[in-house]
């Protein structure tokens, strides 16, 4: 099914035809849920670079709504996209794009003093951060994760609390060397080395509970991978479902995007999906030339299955076993773990 959406941007309008986004995957239980993103170049000013697939106002409008309803329809709570334009403006139009269709200040996205125009380095993108403010909210600043100029705008980290329970995480956003010769994959392999050393006790590093997510441009049998393999990451996707893909490239399916975690960090994940938000769209209809990748977290506690909502008035016995609160409801229990109660 087509939607058809009317929006303005400054005094033009333009008329939208969107396919259909496919379902949210399930996450399970999740209380926190990241999406990760190549947004393919996502400009505000577009005329300033060759970049962008439009060259006018209507073809910016049109990206950015397909980006806000992908947005909206997710529910995710952190996104981190990397592509875009490095400049404060670009996650701001977003972030003003996504709130007036909602009708409030829901979301905000993290400042990191990224700006192409006055760094001493030119790099035209970026990775950043966009989050819901109900749910999360960043603790530290936004580090780059290396010194090497040129990436110090795409490889970024940044820590989470989530608000409900003040539990914390590490997320590191990253976007690797394009294209595949020779060349590029020793570029990869540096990246990789860069990430794990930008990792491994840094300051930077806000909570030990790391999840590394983005574009590496690599599927897992390149030597990049191993050197994040080898440092004690497991790759998330691959952990749910052996098939996933992320990208097509003349017809093949190749997971080029990931999500990555450390021991700690993969005992708090529900689950991890690719969700097919561009491959399985016409090129017309597409945002971006990569799928969202979707993790869901239940920080501090260990997944399980699922969540049981008690009914308060019943009546109940209470004991402790093994250092941990049990509810005794009609002959179920119920452990306290850190559950939400309705």
């Amino acid at each position: 099914m087509k939607r058809h959406l009317l929006i303005w941007f400054g005094l033009a309008a333009a008329l939208i035809v969107q396919a259909a986004l496919p379902a949210v995957p399930d996450l399970g239980n999740a209380r926190v849920v990241v999406l990760a993103n190549n947004l393919q170049n996502y400009y505000i000013n577009y005329a300033e670079s060759s970049r962008p697939s439009y060259n006018d106002d209507e073809g910016l409008a049109i990206k950015t709504q397909r980006i806000v309803d992908m947005m909206v329809a997710s529910g995710a709570d952190i996104f981190a996209f990397c592509e875009v334009e490095a400049k404060p403006v670009s996650l701001q139009h977003l972030v003003d794009a996504i709130n007036d269709q909602l009708g409030g200040e829901y979301f905000a996205w993290v400042t990191d003093g990224i700006n192409v125009a006055t760094d001493s380095y030119d790099n035209a993108i970026k990775a950043g951060f966009v989050y819901r403010k109900a749910t999360v909210e960043p603790y530290g600043s936004n580090y780059a994760t290396t010194t090497t100029a040129y990436y110090k705008n795409v490889m970024r980290i940044q820590a989470w609390t989530e608000i409900s329970t003040g539990e914390r995480f590490t997320l590191s956003m990253n976007h690797f060397k394009a294209m595949s010769d020779d060349a590029a994959k020793a570029q990869r392999v540096k990246n990789a080395s860069w990430l794990i050393n930008g990792l491994r006790g840094s300051l930077k590093v806000k909570d030990p509970d790391i999840l590394v997510m983005g574009d590496f441009n690599a599927q897992m049998d390149e030597d990049c991978m191993s050197v994040i393999l080898n440092a004690g990451y497991e790759e998330q996707l691959l952990r749910y479902d052996s098939l996933s893909y992320s990208y097509l490239y003349r017809g093949t399916r190749e997971l080029i995007d990931h999500a990555f975690a450390n021991s700690s960090m993969a005992e708090q994940i529900t689950k991890a999906v690719v969700w097919h938000t561009n491959t399985s769209q016409s090129t017309s209809y597409r945002y971006s030339d990569h799928d969202a990748v979707m993790v869901g977290l239940r920080l501090g506690d260990d997944p399980g299955e699922g969540v049981d909502v008690i009914d308060v008035t019943e009546p109940a016995q209470k004991i402790l076993r093994n250092g941990r609160i049990v509810i005794i409801r009609s002959g179920v229990e119920y452990t306290i773990t850190g559950q939400r109660v309705y």
